[in-house]
């Protein structure tokens, strides 16, 4: 059954897209975008996933990055170049 990414408006085949990405209508492209972001976010914030409020912190921004709530005072965008901190020596 064809559906519309949430994300970007492509028509994509539900069959073919991880479960994670059917959570929010999203096609493999941008799911995979996702999970990019996902790792760019957790090394730039230095989350420790075992922590429930460092995996709620991701989840905001998993929310934030399909569109399904407005991004709060303090979240970055990642992808770009200066939003990020690079360490100190």
């Amino acid at each position: 059954m064809a559906k519309t990414c949430s994300k970007c408006g492509n028509s994509f085949d539900e069959s073919t897209v991880d479960q994670g990405a059917l959570k929010y209508n999203s096609c493999g492209n941008c799911w995979a975008e996702w999970v990019k972001y996902s790792i760019m976010v957790i090394n730039e914030m230095r989350l420790d996933l075992s922590m429930p409020e460092h995996r709620q912190m991701l989840k905001k921004y998993e929310r934030s990055y399909f569109g399904l709530e407005q991004p709060e005072a303090g979240i970055k965008d990642y992808t770009k170049e200066d939003e990020r901190v690079p360490d100190k020596h």
